[in-house]
């Protein structure tokens, strides 16, 4: 087997990675390095220490998983987020804590998000728990040393989120109040064990990870997400994954660009029970050291002010005429994720030009156009996928939404009627 192939075949069987998403050359690029690193020139050689080297296979790691993250990114989830539970949640739950996960959490920046949001709203910190949950070492090490250099920072702060951050030589530092309120842990979202013994969670935010599994990871971790998830509880997700939250039951909540979804209608389609994945899964699972309060001597911590008291079509696209459009629609949702519309938009125009007019590639352009803020051309564009599949399942989900989010709600029922009408089963059943 090709060095290359061989290391993918590796990590999507282990982390269920579909390194489709990262491309054949950076794989290229991240194993001759690896193997220059280790010191040897020979494919077999280095394949047989990636599989008996547990420091090996997470040095490869790190370098596949790139974080693509900031502070209160998108905004809307955050403020759908503080509406919620200041308006409805805390009043009907007076003596209970709100239970909230950020999963992947990468370095940190949406549970510190997060936890800002509540503090900022003033919600005291004995009234939630917040975990949060990765799979990388390196972007954990980074969550807990809790300093940003500008990347992290792609959006104006308001005055009260301000209140949260020092500057200091290395960058901004996020209060010790912040950071006490989030427990990290290492752990695996495909895992059958993955948050074993955690009580549901009230709140859920897992965006932008969906895309990067494979097929049978994808379904392993929803079913983790569908056990997790409190029965009354909101997900948050990404722009591109709530098509096929809605096939499997989930209903949106009705906030334009907050990308949350409700857990209804889906008991008898989420299994309870994470099912066998039939390959081996790296199934770790470590509570990360909470950060050592400050020794006697130190300044006090900062106290806040008074003020601060792309849906379905993530996955492959499931039944894909060639492989050809399968890794198109992996490529372009990557680059959406990374907020290169453009060149995503470019790979879809590229093909259509040399290929042929194709509903799922129409249905992508779309969904980038969305992403994007172009509700003109998405529309365009999921006309023209029905145009060529008038029962395209995906395309019909998200025109029902955008017609929703513009306040069609007539066009939005029409296109939400047909989608049912086409997956609904004869024997009344409905799902894939």
């Amino acid at each position: 087997m090709e060095i290359c192939a061989a290391v993918e075949k590796r990590f999507a069987d282990t982390l269920g990675l579909n390194t489709a998403a990262i491309g054949r050359a950076g794989i290229k690029r991240i194993v001759k390095e690896a193997m220059k690193r280790s010191g040897t020139s020979d494919p077999e050689t280095y394949l047989e220490r990636l599989s008996t080297s547990p420091a090996e296979f997470e040095r490869c790691l790190e370098e596949l998983i790139v974080p693509e993250t900031w502070f209160f990114r998108d905004r809307e989830p955050f403020i759908l987020l503080k509406k919620r539970l200041c308006g409805q949640w805390f009043p009907s739950h007076p003596d209970e804590t709100v239970r909230l996960l950020s999963v992947p959490c990468s370095t940190g920046e949406e549970p510190y998000s997060i936890a800002m949001t509540l503090l900022e709203s003033g919600i005291p910190s004995p009234r939630f728990r917040l975990d949060a949950a990765d799979i990388s070492r390196k972007a954990l090490e980074a969550a807990g040393r809790a300093v940003y250099g500008k990347g992290a920072f792609r959006q104006p702060l308001t005055a009260a989120q301000e209140t949260f951050f020092s500057e200091t030589s290395a960058g901004r530092r996020v209060d010790e109040t912040v950071v006490r309120t989030v427990h990290f842990y290492r752990a695996n979202i495909i895992a059958p064990l993955f948050l074993a013994g955690h009580e549901p969670y009230h709140i859920i935010f897992c965006k932008n990870v969906l895309i990067y599994l494979t097929d049978e990871a994808r379904r392993l971790a929803l079913a983790n997400i569908g056990r997790l998830l409190a029965p009354d509880g909101i997900l948050f997700t990404g722009h591109a994954e709530m098509g096929i939250l809605l096939q499997q039951g989930y209903q949106t909540v009705s906030h334009a660009r907050a990308f949350a979804c409700t857990r209804t209608r889906i008991e008898d389609r989420m299994p309870h029970r994470v099912p066998n994945p039939g390959f081996q899964i790296c199934t770790l699972h470590e509570k990360v050291p909470e950060r050592p309060t400050a020794p006697p001597g130190s300044p006090p911590a900062k106290q806040p002010s008074s003020a601060a008291a792309i849906r379905k079509t993530v996955a492959p696209i499931p039944t894909p005429q060639t492989a050809a459009v399968g890794a198109l629609h992996t490529e372009a949702l990557a680059l959406a994720d990374r907020g290169l519309f453009d060149e995503a938009a470019t790979l879809c125009r590229q093909y259509l030009q040399e290929q042929h007019p194709h509903a799922d590639v129409y249905c992508l352009l779309g969904l980038i156009h969305e992403a994007a803020r172009r509700t003109g051309e998405a529309e365009e564009c999921y006309l023209k996928a029905l145009y060529l599949g008038p029962d395209h399942y995906e395309t019909l989900i998200h025109l029902s939404l955008l017609y929703r989010q513009q306040g069609d709600d007539r066009k939005a029922a029409l296109y939400r009627q047909r989608a049912d009408a086409g997956e609904r089963r004869p024997d009344g059943t409905i799902g894939p």
